[in-house]
């Protein structure tokens, strides 16, 4: 593991904790699992959503072909036109990852798997966005 990659761990975990109810830490390995988990991530604030745009916006502007060599690498079933661009593209991925679990959890083990022939840094950029 890397530091960057501990660093969006941590993200996560404190993000599982404020979701959850206020307790003692003592108390924390007593409380379910399932009580920290929403069944939808939200954003956590009013300054997460410009950051998430921001985030939108970065990757609009990620070469047509970077889209295309995930989407094989992740065995995606999305159907790129040549007219299409990047953003287009974008919506697409993120409707497939949105409503596809098995996807999401390719997409994590592309992540972990850096032996992929995509970008790794896309792949990254793309799961912190779902995981807000």
């Amino acid at each position: 593991m890397h530091t960057h990659e501990l660093a969006e761990a941590l993200k996560k975990l404190a993000s599982l904790l404020k979701r959850g109810p206020n307790i003692d830490i003592g108390s924390l390995s007593q409380l379910p699992l399932h009580e920290l988990k929403s069944s939808k991530p939200k954003l956590n604030s009013r300054d997460d959503l410009p950051l998430a745009l921001d985030a939108l916006v970065s990757l609009s502007r990620v070469d047509k072909n970077e889209w295309l060599e995930l989407i094989q690498d992740l065995g995606l079933a999305i159907a790129v036109r040549p007219r299409d661009a990047s953003r287009d593209i974008l919506g697409k991925v993120l409707k497939v990852l949105e409503t596809q679990p098995d996807a999401r959890y390719r997409l994590q083990q592309r992540i972990r798997n850096r032996s992929s022939h995509g970008s790794p840094e896309l792949a990254r950029a793309l799961s912190s966005l779902l995981n807000r």
